[in-house]
């Protein structure tokens, strides 16, 4: 009988140490996975389902903001005197909003219009134009856009 030695690992071996390399590696994919969507979504303090951040919203904005609440997330409010226990109030409200990652509409604003074209004629008759952006500031966060045109023309 011949024996033949063989030096380095069996083929059953080899192919072990495939898949346990092949089962790690998904092991550590689905781990990073896990990460990024804690980080994603999960990261933030917000307990508040859509629904209830909503409500929440229309709360601070009607008893809050309307009345002479003083943002500190930089919210626009009414030129009100709030009473100091609406003010804890909103106080708290707005501590809830901020886990929750709120930012305060911000409505457009017109930037102040370009110069005049040149004129579409030289013999007269002819028309000019000039234009502006709604970027003064731009609208974000559910805010409105800018009213009116954002062009102007003259004969």
């Amino acid at each position: 009988w011949y024996q033949r030695r063989v030096r380095g690992p069996s083929p059953h071996s080899v192919l072990l140490s495939y898949v346990d390399i092949h089962s790690t590696m998904k092991f550590f994919a689905l781990i990073l996975l896990v990460l990024i969507q804690f980080v994603a979504l999960g990261s933030s303090d917000c307990s508040l389902k859509k629904k209830q951040l909503n409500k929440k919203v229309q709360q601070y904005q009607k008893k809050c903001l309307n009345k002479g609440f003083k943002s500190s997330i930089g919210c626009v409010s009414a030129d009100k005197q709030l009473k100091k226990k609406a003010e804890k109030k909103c106080q708290k409200l707005e501590t809830e909003l901020k886990k929750c990652e709120y930012s305060c509409p911000v409505n457009g604003g017109w930037s102040n219009f370009g110069g005049w074209s040149a004129c579409s004629a030289e013999c007269g008759g002819g028309i000019q134009s000039r234009n502006r952006t709604c970027d003064n500031p731009a609208p974000a966060f559910g805010g409105a856009d800018c009213v009116g045109e954002a062009e102007e023309s003259q004969q």
